[in-house]
Parts: structure tokens; sequence; C-alpha cells
């Protein structure tokens, strides 16, 4: 089994063609891209908040520039995920608006003004059951 999901790499799986490959989980970052789904196309870099809830199952949390709250509960042994997501309602309103690179400062810049310019909520929430594949 798995001893922890920090340091890993590997290609994870959400319902309805969300497809992240390739993902490195650092001891404090999470590095993605987004292979296919919704938003097929973003690269991100995210500090992690990380917490180990009971053995084999590991929480990673994290706040994106976009706005959106993300939690996983990794589940180490059966190599499944658990995923709870805010996204806020402009970006959950068109996907397409996170293609891009947040670390690209022209991204940023460009996410930033769409924040500020439209609503927040209600939020786009996702709860949703997927599973990884380590590299």
């Amino acid at each position: 089994m798995l001893g922890t999901i920090l340091g890993s790499t590997f290609r994870w799986i959400q319902p309805n063609g969300w497809e992240f490959d390739p993902v490195y989980m650092g001891p404090d970052t999470i590095d993605y891209t987004v292979k296919h789904g919704p938003h097929a196309g973003r690269h991100a870099v995210q500090r992690i908040f990380f917490h180990r809830v009971a053995p084999g199952i590991e929480l990673t949390s994290w706040y994106e520039e976009v706005g959106t709250v993300v939690s996983v509960i990794w589940y180490l042994e059966s190599q499944t995920s658990h995923r709870f997501a805010a996204l806020p309602a402009w970006a959950g309103d068109d996907y397409s608006v996170l293609v891009g690179d947040n670390q690209d400062p022209e991204y940023i810049d460009r996410v930033r003004m769409l924040a500020q310019s439209n609503p927040d909520g209600p939020r786009n929430l996702l709860w949703d059951d997927g599973y990884f594949e380590l590299s």
C-alpha cells in the first residue's frame, strides 16, 4: 500500500471526463495539469494544507487564485478519492475561463479582473468520487 500521497506523481480521474495528468503532490504544494474535462489545458501550482486523518487516509485542501476552495480525501489502499470544491459563480458558469497557467502573471491578472467584475455566488459546488493511478 502507498504510505503517503506526499511525494507522489499520479494521474487523477474524476467523473464526467475530468482527468488531471500529471499530478505531483509535494510536501506543501500540488502541481497539476488538467488533461481532459471542462477546463482542459489548465496548469496550476497550489499551496496545500495536509492532514493524515488515519492510517491510509489523507486530506489535502487548498485555495486557488480564482477563489475556488478544494478539499480532497485520499484513500491510499483503494487509490480512490473524494473531492469537494466550491467555485465562484463566474468560474462555474464557464469553466473555459480557468484555462491557462497560474504561474503566468497575465493569467493571474485576467482571472483577478474576472473575479472583481463578476458575482462570487451562488457558488458552484462539486462533491464527487474518483480514483488515482501512480505514475
